[in-house]
């Protein structure tokens, strides 16, 4: 169907349900949302080791840029935006590289100069992005779903340990008897968002970041870990700044950031072509690439948004496919609701700042459960590519690969040190030996002869 209707829907495409229902339906989707567009900036910035100020400027622009970013994205202004109801948040795959490299620029000795470089070398991956938006079609021969599932296990797996090391440190740091709170912290938030996953609830699992994120924030209160009184550092109402922090460029910056942009561009696609089956669009043709390029060109657009204010990359949530599947409404005038509703809460600080209270425990137990399920996530990937024997030992090549040269490239020394420190970091080098392995098997199926082309290539 290309008329944008789908008789499993209750409201189509450009239907407009009744306000009542807009902003009920609304509602559920930034529920599903909250959490994550949350905690992805709270993560970076306690990863960072942020003041509590500058934290909060993190979290209230990441929830204005959401807002904004998603009614660009579902308005479609000209070739930008994929028309579709998609909606924008901050890019959990960025957690890990936007750490690493802000402790290479020299983290919490300069971290506003640490933090306008980060910010100024995103933007011109952003940019990059526009013109890779063009390439899709192509891209996607070496882009693959080992590259793209290679990355994320790898992700899942650096941030796992990377969260297995924090909760250990916070253990060793407490006063003496009282690791135990860390623990019951971390074990309660983690259980709470296990068990409600599986409850089997639709509605609950869309929502069990934020439950699991309520249920530590409550623990941490009858602990008498909560400091409210920090609450009034914040200012009473939001207001961007436009680079707020001096923006810079740094060409390792780029380096590291860059495949993960494409690698979530890719995955862009894929929550956009879930959210076009839904909306009784078609998932082929010369539309579906225009509207493909749209949406790809809308995270493009939003995430030199988010920039230029100073908060980190935007990309389509997938989880807001799950919500239209159970509302039956797949209208794009819903987005507008959602994006009203993330701008409000983005415009008082006292929404995130609440949040920032919460004990680093409380949201290691929370991207503990999460980080293991995006490597899960990969290993999913792969498997939808109907994966062969060769494919499997290029994710395996990739992965193992890019975990042992970030382990031993810094002996290298004849290697030129910026290059170190981008090989520092393992989801880059995985994916750029994933990336590299596909350009191989192309160009050596470019050269193969036909008639081994068409015998047994598996091995």
């Amino acid at each position: 169907m290309s008329d944008g209707s789908n008789p499993e829907m209750l409201f189509g495409l450009d239907d407009r349900p009744p306000v009542f229902t807009s902003a009920l339906v609304g509602f559920q989707h930034v529920l599903a949302v909250f959490g994550g567009i949350l905690t992805a900036p709270l993560l970076v910035a306690h990863g960072m080791g942020l003041s509590l100020l500058d934290t909060s400027y993190l979290v209230s622009a990441a929830l204005l840029v959401s807002g904004v970013a998603t009614a660009i994205q579902i308005q479609r202004l000209g070739p930008v935006g994929s028309g579709l109801l998609s909606i924008q948040g901050t890019s959990f795959s960025f957690i890990g590289p936007l750490i690493a490299a802000f402790l290479v620029l020299g983290g919490e000795n300069n971290a506003d100069l640490a933090l306008g470089t980060l910010f100024g070398s995103a933007a011109i991956c952003s940019i990059v992005m526009v013109g890779v938006s063009f390439l899709l079609p192509q891209l996607r021969r070496v882009v693959t779903s080992n590259v793209t599932g290679a990355t994320v296990i790898l992700l899942g797996v650096t941030l796992v340990v990377s969260t297995l090391g924090n909760i250990s440190r916070a253990y060793l740091a407490a006063e003496a008897g009282m690791g135990w709170q860390v623990l019951l912290l971390a074990g309660s938030v983690f259980l709470t968002i296990l068990v409600v996953v599986r409850l089997g609830n639709a509605w609950l699992r869309l929502s069990s970041i934020t439950i699991g994120l309520l249920t530590g924030f409550t623990v941490a209160l009858t602990l008498g870990l909560v400091d409210f009184s920090r609450l009034e550092l914040l200012d009473a109402v939001f207001i961007p700044e436009f680079a707020r922090y001096e923006l810079g460029i740094d060409g390792r910056v780029i380096l590291m950031l860059m495949p993960i942009f494409v690698i979530s561009m890719m995955e862009s696609v894929g929550d956009l072509t879930a959210t076009s089956s839904l909306s009784g669009l078609p998932t082929k043709g010369d539309s579906y690439w225009r509207r493909i390029r749209g949406g790809v060109l809308g995270d493009a657009f939003n995430s030199l948004l988010a920039s230029l204010f100073c908060t980190f990359p935007n990309t389509t949530f997938s989880q807001n496919n799950g919500v239209i599947q159970l509302t039956g409404v797949c209208s794009r005038h819903v987005g507008f609701y959602v994006a009203g509703m993330l701008v409000l809460l983005g415009t008082f600080p006292v929404v995130g700042g609440i949040f920032q209270l919460m004990p680093g425990a409380v949201l290691h137990g929370a991207t503990l459960l999460m980080f293991a399920m995006v490597g899960y996530a990969g290993l999913r990937i792969v498997a939808t590519g109907n994966p062969r024997r060769s494919d499997w030992i290029i994710v395996a090549v990739a992965v193992l690969g890019g975990w042992l040269l970030s382990q031993l490239v810094e002996g290298m020394v004849f290697l030129p040190p910026g290059l170190i420190t981008v090989l520092q970091f393992p989801v880059t080098t995985g994916a750029l030996i994933a990336f590299f392995l596909e350009i191989g098997r192309l160009v050596l199926s470019k050269l193969m002869p036909e008639d081994l082309k068409s015998g047994d290539q598996r091995t």
